[in-house]
């Protein structure tokens, strides 16, 4: 800290004890964006990579997307 201004403040952080902890829902919303399929349902938004090879085409019974590989005139 040799380096650091008189004014300069600093912050901190206790990764053990957070200040916001986030646990998502059992049953999560999917929608397509892109190459990610992103969550609508929870109030912090999140998103799992698929990639260029997969396509969401709809969901099962319990909620979970299903995914198909794309034909290759698509990619």
């Amino acid at each position: 800290m040799k380096n650091q201004k008189k004014d300069e403040i600093v912050e901190k952080l206790n990764f053990e004890k957070p200040d916001f902890v986030f646990l998502p829902k059992g049953k999560h919303t999917w929608r397509q964006r892109g190459y990610y399929l992103v969550c609508v349902s929870c109030e912090l938004q999140h998103a799992v990579f698929i990639g260029k090879d997969l396509i969401m085409v709809g969901e099962d019974k319990n909620g979970e997307p299903i995914l198909k590989k794309r034909k290759d005139e698509y990619c």
